[in-house]
């Protein structure tokens, strides 16, 4: 079985909001940079995306919060792929904070595959689907 991709942050004081907790916004944050370094890690980063003039942007995110992390804590994020379609992907994110493993947040972010240059919706590139599916399906 392929282990999840994961993702550390270092959770810093200047995201912390006045009731002293990460502000909300920056889930999202921490999870555009996870999705950045598991496509990274599965080759398909962002050289890969200029090469093949597309690059997936977010389309619809929804977020579910758990549990609080403060300044200082560190979090865990595991990116797991669980929708594939023709010209979008899904991915569920979980941010566990480190140490304890607590799910904090659970963010499933829907992106869509976007020229570059024309900024126009295209198909995914198979080589981008195959290593999604791939993941998907949990395969060697």
């Amino acid at each position: 079985m392929t282990e999840p991709f994961r993702h550390t942050v270092e959770v810093h004081f200047y995201e912390v909001d006045q009731a002293g907790v990460v502000f909300n916004a920056w889930y999202l944050a921490w999870c555009d940079d996870a999705r950045m370094a598991y496509l990274a890690a599965r080759g398909h980063g962002l050289d890969w995306s200029r090469a093949e003039d597309t690059l997936p942007l977010v389309r619809h995110a929804e977020i579910e919060w758990l549990a609080s992390l403060e300044a200082g804590d560190h979090a865990e994020i595991v990116v797991r792929p669980v929708r594939v379609g023709e010209t979008s992907f899904t991915l569920r994110h979980e941010i566990h904070r480190a140490g304890d493993g607590l799910l904090c947040a659970a963010l499933t972010v829907t992106y869509v595959a976007v020229g570059l240059t024309d900024r126009v919706k295209r198909t995914l590139p198979l080589s981008l689907r195959a290593a999604l599916e791939k993941d998907q399906q949990g395969s060697p």
